[in-house]
């Protein structure tokens, strides 16, 4: 099979002008580069730092909270008994708080244990985030490479019947053949041309697509694009088993439902410990600014006068009503278990259908393989028949029609054979979405 260069070029005419910006990747850098640029990745990421923030205001809940403030209050008649003033006409007070709760029977510790679950989650979203990028990117490389791979066989195929139209014109003024001859050679190169302009086409409709997958501007002038690849197989040894197990320990899928029973069994033991006691401790210390009794005045700086306040003490509340079977707290919890049991059904449905669809794709790339296989023999026979064709047609022994078909024959067995190992690829691919990896 004819392979794709180490590097291959298209650039877009229009965009062809000096200095413009050169975009060029390899697969890895392609995969990097949309791994940089994807806003679905900063997303997941923007997700992990706000649950992580949840978490850090759950764990606040072990350390005391800390209140303070100052009023001002204006007295248009100040109190008096007798003689003496009860308060001054504008009093200023402050006062300083702080409360800690000293048991809270697993509200906090609950309550952090479900933001940790949240985290976790988060965290998984990006990795699959991340996965799914990787893998839509490679289907997306190799995509370009089967399109490109399919340009330079058809053209290969326009080169040989332009050679075959010299040859068919040489015979004719030679007086061997017919002008129908020509004609007919003629026609058989003006209408594969339709095929090799579809085939451009679906070239720039590739590139387009991995520009898409790696977030480049569409719009963007200035621009050059470049890739570097060729089509070939990803290496895999296939252990049936061992994908299995791999996929039911690390797909997405999977892990996803098992991190929302784990919530769900979080949110469950919040729940209970909301109909625990509370018990939470708190001081108090408050500062009244001073007055002379006699006249009223205010006495704002003589620091004698002014009284301060401590006070202290412990607060235990019990949420009664939460016990009661009719009540909020208890339909909530038995809610709870109904859904946690649908849960672990659904979980051992996903399970087993998981497993179908490992051995389904690894029954489809042993296809691939043996199509492969037979399309590397087709290849191999298609080209020795269609050299033996153009020395015979040479020769005067065949028609232009016999070499038109050897031709044809070459051109579709070199297309299915690459079309072979991309839909090989494309399977290898699937596997790696139906295990949930980006690389085996």
């Amino acid at each position: 099979m004819r392979r794709i260069g180490a590097v291959v070029v298209l650039l877009f005419t229009m965009f062809g002008a000096a200095g413009a910006e050169t975009y060029r990747f390899t697969l890895e850098e392609a995969i990097g580069y949309g791994l940089a640029n994807s806003t679905a990745i900063r997303s997941k990421q923007l997700a992990v730092a706000a649950a992580q923030a949840d978490l850090a205001a759950a764990r606040a809940g072990y350390y005391p909270s800390v209140s303070a403030g100052a009023s001002w209050t204006h007295l248009f008649e100040q109190p008096r008994f007798g003689t003496s003033y009860q308060s001054g006409s504008d009093p200023i007070g402050a006062s300083l708080e702080v409360g800690q709760s000293v048991y809270t029977f697993g509200k906090i510790k609950n309550g952090i244990k479900l933001a940790e679950e949240a985290v976790a989650q988060a965290a998984l979203d990006l990795a699959e985030e991340n996965r799914k990028i990787v893998v839509l990117i490679k289907n997306a490389f190799y995509g370009y490479l089967l399109a490109l791979e399919v340009q330079a066989i058809n053209r290969e195929t326009l080169v040989s019947k332009e050679e075959a139209l010299d040859v068919a014109q040489q015979r004719y003024n030679a007086g061997l053949v017919p002008d129908f001859e020509v004609l007919q050679a003629e026609s058989d190169l003006e209408s594969f041309k339709a095929t090799v302009i579809s085939s451009d086409n679906g070239v720039a409709v590739a590139l387009l697509n991995v520009r898409n997958v790696l977030g480049i501007d569409i719009e963007e002038e200035d621009f050059e694009f470049e890739l570097a690849g060729e089509l070939e197989q990803i290496p895999l040894q296939i252990d049936q088993e061992a994908l299995i197990q791999k996929a039911l320990s690390g797909k997405y899928d999977l892990q996803s439902f098992r991190k929302l029973l784990d919530i769900a069994e979080a949110q469950n033991e919040l729940n209970r410990s909301l109909r625990l006691p509370t018990l939470v401790g708190w001081a108090n210390y408050s500062l009244q600014s001073g007055f002379d009794a006699s006249s009223g005045k205010n006495e704002y700086f003589d620091l004698d006068a002014w009284d301060g306040n401590l006070t202290m003490g412990l607060n235990l509340s019990v949420p009664i009503s939460g016990f009661f079977p009719w009540s909020e707290e208890s339909a909530g919890l038995k809610k709870a278990q109904i859904q946690a049991e649908d849960q672990r059904l659904q979980y051992g449905a996903l399970e087993s259908s998981i497993r179908v669809a490992v051995e389904s794709s690894i029954l489809k790339i042993a296809e691939e393989r043996a199509k492969i296989a037979s399309g590397n023999k087709s290849v191999d026979l298609a080209q020795r028949l269609y050299e033996a064709a153009v020395e015979q047609y040479e020769s005067g022994y065949i028609s232009s029609v016999e070499l038109k078909d050897a031709q044809l024959g070459l051109n579709a067995a070199k297309l299915a054979y690459a079309q072979a190992i991309y839909n090989y690829n494309r399977n290898v691919l699937d596997l790696m979405d139906v295990v949930g990896v980006a690389d085996f």
